[in-house]
Order: C-alpha cells, then sequence, then structure tokens
C-alpha cells in the first residue's frame, strides 16, 4: 500500500472500533483505506502492510528508510498526526495482540495520535520513529529495545520530558550510562526504583545541574564526569 492520512472520520471509526473490541475481541478491523476515512498522502511512499517488527527500532528504522527514501525529513512527517494513526491502524494486530481470546487492547493515545507532546510520545509509531530520527540507531537503542507493543520505563522517565529527549548530549550520556551494547539491552538494575543512581535519580540530577551548568551544550563525556558517586557503578 502507500502511505496515507487518517482524516477525522476515520478517527473516530478507528476509536469506535478499538473502544468495540474490550466488548468484543474477535471484531473485524473496519476498512478505513479510502475516502473520507482517510487520503493519499501527497508523496507516494509504499507501505508494507504484512511486515512484522520484533521490536520498536526495527519500526522505526523502517519508517525511517521509507521517508529518507523519499528525501523527506522528520520535520516533514512529524505534525502529520494523521500519519501515524493510519499506520498504527495498518498494523493494529502488532500492537493490539490477540492471546486466548482475548485482546490486549491499551490506552487511546498509543493507536490515535495526539499533538499534546504528553501523549504523542506514548504513540506506538510515533514515539520510535520520533526518538530514531532524533538520534540514530545507537543512541536510540535504550528507548526502542522493547516489543513495538510494550512501553519501558526509558520511555517513560525520558521521553515523556522534552528537556531530555531534544537533547542529543543527555541522550547519548543516558545510553553510555545505562545501556549494555554488547547485550542489546539496559543494564540489569537500570530500571529499579531503588538501586542507587538509577534513572529516575538521573533525571533529579540533570534538573539540579541546570541551575549551575550550561547542561544542555555539555559534551556527554563531562556529563558523566560531573554525575555523583552513586552512579559510579553505571559507569
Amino acid at each position: 500500500m502507500h502511505l496515507r492520512i487518517m482524516l477525522q472520520e476515520g478517527v473516530q471509526k478507528f476509536a469506535q472500533y478499538i473502544n468495540d473490541l474490550k466488548i468484543n475481541p474477535s471484531l473485524q478491523r473496519p476498512d478505513l483505506n479510502s475516502e473520507p476515512s482517510s487520503e493519499k498522502f501527497s508523496t507516494e511512499i509504499p507501505v508494507d502492510e504484512t511486515k512484522v517488527f520484533n521490536s520498536k527500532i526495527e519500526l522505526a528504522e523502517y519508517l525511517h528508510a521509507c521517508f529518507t527514501s523519499k528525501s523527506l525529513k522528520r520535520e516533514d512527517v512529524l505534525p502529520l498526526n494523521g500519519i501515524w494513526t493510519w499506520l498504527a491502524y495498518i498494523w493494529f494486530d502488532q500492537f493490539a495482540p490477540s492471546r486466548a481470546g482475548t485482546r490486549e487492547i491499551k490506552e487511546d493515545a498509543k493507536y490515535l495520535c495526539s499533538s499534546d507532546y504528553r501523549d504523542y510520545y506514548r504513540h506506538f509509531v510515533a514515539g520510535p520513529y520520533s526518538i530514531y530520527s532524533l538520534h540514530g540507531h545507537d543512541n536510540s537503542r535504550i528507548f526502542l529495545y522493547s516489543s513495538v507493543n510494550q512501553h519501558n520505563d526509558f520511555i517513560e522517565q525520558f521521553a515523556s520530558r522534552q528537556f531530555i529527549i531534544s537533547h542529543r548530549n543527555i541522550v547519548e550520556a543516558i545510553s553510555r550510562l545505562y545501556f549494555d551494547y554488547q547485550k542489546g539491552q539496559p543494564k540489569t538494575g537500570a530500571q529499579s526504583r531503588t538501586r542507587p543512581g538509577n534513572i529516575r535519580r538521573f533525571v533529579s540530577v540533570i534538573q539540579q545541574f541546570e541551575l549551575t551548568y550550561d547542561i544542555y551544550t555539555m559534551d556527554p563525556a563531562r556529563i558523566l564526569e560531573l554525575l555523583p558517586d552513586e552512579f559510579n557503578h553505571w559507569k
């Protein structure tokens, strides 16, 4: 198929379908691939609706390749919420898998893309693409290592805060600190609420640094040097 943009009528029908699935998990997905539910995107971009993704980063890499093949940049597509809602619609079975006759339905914001950043980063498609297109493969892995229908604490604690996720140097420092590149997953215990130097403490320390340092232009290595001793284990 070629990329489409979900229109308001399509958004409403998709939202109703998601809600109806909570009562009838076997309900068939409605066809929203024509007007007035959706319209063609201005550039013809082939999208494989049968493609299965093993992780969020696979999804983000695939879309990044689709857009860059047509010379489209992140700023060309990120504001178009209808794109992300339509993509969540065509790959919906991956985001709401069927298990033992039931559907794993999550909050609407994960399927219906919102302009509100507090919800935007939660979207199963827009969120991963936004992170990947800004930070690249290596520094995105810590956020996007998990399956496409599961959020992780790195997304909740960091991607939800624009003062962190929008700055490449801070994200690189986070990746160096908490990600095990050989294993391809976060270091054990990094998402703990009790371990010294955990990710919640990192957020607090960065907020403290704001008061005395130009933290947003600082080299990632320098950020790591400034961290208090409780972070030594992660270094």
